[in-house]
């Protein structure tokens, strides 16, 4: 069985070929001839040589393109950690705010779980939910802890 001996170019005939193949990456027939010539190579060296460079490129741009993916899901991925934190926080803020509702809609419930809910709703204890007249003037909108959440409540909703 004959091996050929496979002979690599040199540098200068690398470079004709770089040269051309920036200006054109692909060979009609004359300008094919016409560079085999000019190379001292076979004509069908020359379009061997084109069709491994332009896989060689199609193979770089896939990898450039699989880079440029990577980088985008990892944008999303951090992009949807924070979000998720930021529903797990205005959840919470809409849980405290509903609860503080229904403490102000049911003034009994308030002070039977104001004790065993949460110590910051201990004020709600106080007798002014035992008078309707003075009920009114501390009401629970006008309580420190529950307008902050409200207005944040109110500027999420109207976002």
């Amino acid at each position: 069985m004959e091996y050929s001996t496979k002979k690599r170019l040199t540098q200068n005939q690398l470079n004709l070929l770089e040269t051309s193949f920036i200006t054109n990456s692909k060979l009609e027939g004359e300008r094919k001839q016409e560079l085999a010539n000019q190379l001292g190579l076979s004509s069908k060296q020359v379009s061997i040589w084109y069709q491994n460079k332009r896989a060689r490129c199609k193979a770089e741009a896939v990898e450039r393109d699989y880079q440029a993916l990577q980088l985008q899901l990892q944008n999303v991925l951090a992009h949807n950690k924070r979000l998720q934190i930021e529903v797990r926080r205005l959840t919470h803020k809409l849980d405290q705010a509903n609860h503080l509702l229904f403490l102000a809609s049911h003034p009994s419930a308030a002070s039977a779980s104001a004790s065993t809910v949460a110590p910051s709703f201990n004020h709600l204890q106080s007798s002014s939910w035992d008078s309707p007249a003075t009920a009114t003037t501390n009401s629970i909108w006008e309580n420190a802890e529950v307008l902050p959440i409200m207005e944040e409540l109110d500027a999420c909703l109207f976002e």
